[in-house]
Order: C-alpha cells, then sequence, then structure tokens
C-alpha cells in the first residue's frame, strides 16, 4: 500500500503542476499563495478519488479534475483552520502556515480563492449528470451538513465544559469523514455507481475518517513536528476535547482495530474490487504520520 500511495501520488503532483503551472491571474501575492498553500501533504483525498475510480474500473484520468477540486477545498480548509480565529497554528506541511507567509488577511483569501477554484475545475466544460450529481455531493460534504459543520462544532467548544464522547464522534464524523466520503464516493457517484455501492463506499469513508481523526489524536502527543510537519501537543494547549483526552491511549487504540474491521466489514463482499481499499484501512490504522 505505501508503494500504492506514493505511485498515484506523484501521478497527482504531476497532474496538479501542469494545472497550476497555467494559473496566471495577474494579481500578486493570491496566485502564489494558492501554489504555495497547495504544496505538500498526503494527499489522501485525491487518492481516495482514484480508489473509488478503480473500484469502479475506471483510472485516475476519469476523475483527475474531482481529485484536484477535493485537494483545493481540503487545502482551503487548512488555511482557515490555521487562522488565529480558528485553531491559530502557525506550522504546516513543515513550513509555515499561509496566513504566516501572507499575512492573515491573505490567509482568508487564499482560502477562498482555493474553494472557487475547486469548483472552477470539477465543472469546467461538458460534464455528465452524474458528474454534476456528484460535485453536488462533494459541496454537501464539505459544507454546513459535513466539514463545515464539523469546524463550527469545533470553535463554538465552551473552554470550560468538555465535549461528550458522542460529540467528539460527531464532529469528527463531520470534519474528516465527509470530506473522505466526497472523495470516495463522489468519484463513485461521477462514474454511474448504485445506490448500495454508493451506500457501502459512504460507510467504509466515515470509518477510516475516524480511524484518521483518532491517530491524528495519537501522534499529536507521540510524534515530533519534524515527522508531522505540523504543530504537536496542539490539543492540549488549545484544552480541546478529543478521542484519546476522553478514552485513554488503551481504548483509543482498541476502538480503532474495531473501526478497521467495520471499515473492511463495509466494503469486503465487492471482493476485488476492495482489496485496496482494505489496504488502506491497515495501512490508516498503523500509520507514523
Amino acid at each position: 500500500m505505501k508503494k500504492y500511495l506514493q505511485e498515484n501520488k506523484e501521478i497527482f503532483e504531476k497532474y496538479l503542476k501542469e494545472r497550476l503551472d497555467k494559473l496566471n491571474c495577474g494579481y500578486e501575492p493570491i496566485a502564489t499563495a494558492v501554489k504555495y498553500a497547495l504544496d505538500g501533504g498526503k494527499r489522501i483525498r485525491p487518492i481516495l478519488c482514484i480508489l473509488g475510480a478503480e473500484f469502479m474500473g475506471k483510472s485516475f484520468d476519469s476523475v483527475k479534475d474531482l481529485a484536484l477540486g477535493m485537494e483545493c477545498i481540503h487545502n482551503y480548509s487548512l488555511c482557515h483552520d490555521d487562522l488565529p480565529c480558528m485553531d491559530n497554528d502557525d506550522l504546516r506541511h513543515g513550513k509555515p502556515s499561509t496566513h504566516k507567509k501572507f499575512g492573515e488577511g491573505m490567509g482568508v483569501l487564499t482560502g477562498d480563492a482555493l474553494l472557487n477554484l475547486a469548483f472552477e475545475i470539477m465543472l469546467d466544460g461538458d460534464r455528465s449528470f452524474v458528474h454534476y450529481k456528484a460535485v453536488n455531493y462533494i459541496a454537501k460534504m464539505s459544507g454546513i451538513y459535513g466539514m463545515v459543520g464539523g469546524q463550527c462544532i469545533d470553535i463554538a467548544q465552551d473552554e470550560f465544559r468538555q465535549k461528550s464522547l458522542e460529540e467528539v464522534i460527531t464532529l469528527n464524523m463531520l470534519k474528516t469523514s465527509c470530506l473522505f466520503k466526497a472523495a470516495l464516493a463522489g468519484s463513485a457517484i461521477s462514474l454511474g455507481a448504485n445506490a448500495q455501492e454508493i451506500a457501502s463506499l459512504e460507510l467504509y469513508a466515515q470509518k477510516i475518517g475516524l480511524i484518521f481523526q483518532i491517530v491524528d489524536d495519537i501522534l499529536d502527543v507521540t510524534s515530533n513536528s519534524e515527522v508531522l510537519g505540523k504543530n504537536i501537543n496542539s490539543d492540549i494547549k488549545a484544552n480541546k476535547t478529543t478521542y484519546l483526552s476522553i478514552c485513554g491511549m488503551e481504548k483509543a487504540k482498541q476502538d480503532i482495530d474495531n473501526l478497521e474491521i467495520e471499515a473492511i466489514s463495509a466494503v469486503a463482499k465487492y471482493g476485488d474490487r476492495a482489496a485496496k481499499l482494505i489496504e488502506l484501512a491497515k495501512y490508516l490504522t498503523n500509520r507514523s504520520k
């Protein structure tokens, strides 16, 4: 799986560079800031788009604009999350956050630009009905019913009241799992997936999104900034309630294992079509960065 991820990351990076080389709006520093914000990261969401395409018997070319749009949406959210009014983080992808590099106002505008660029890319040209259906789905998973809703719960936390485990799970499903669903199920929707296939991929994405976030919580206290490319102990410093702070290390690790089983069960019935998805679930459970 590590080789698969690296190979497909390189395929995506090549297409990203092709598109960014054509990005010349004539106004600076916004074009430079957009390219800066898109530089770095694991590219999990574009790879989930690729996996969704492969699940449907297609390749990267069939979902390349959805993949690029998803990465723009993801990085717009990071630009805004890192702002002083949100999580106030000054390190991202091993370098200064966008607002630290270009200023707070430009950090806001870079996020705005990335969000608009995402839909410009995904909706450019003549598209099929199912493609528009997929973009609508991605918009919903990215907005108030998904990622934005999760961020709202996150920053609305009363510093004098710790969240319940149910609230934390809901936050994680909205803020993390919904973009995973957008990428994986969204790409499959664009290629004509039926209702049962969509439901299976959504359930799988929900589970691996929770795995991803709990592992993030663990790495925040066990890893270091050089490995992660972002600040550690940020949740503790911000007095945020996390899955780890409620459940403790032992239960968190056990729950990750249970979520892996649930993720695999969601797609195992599809046999070889789900082989890479099963490998990814196992990989994310044991990732170190």
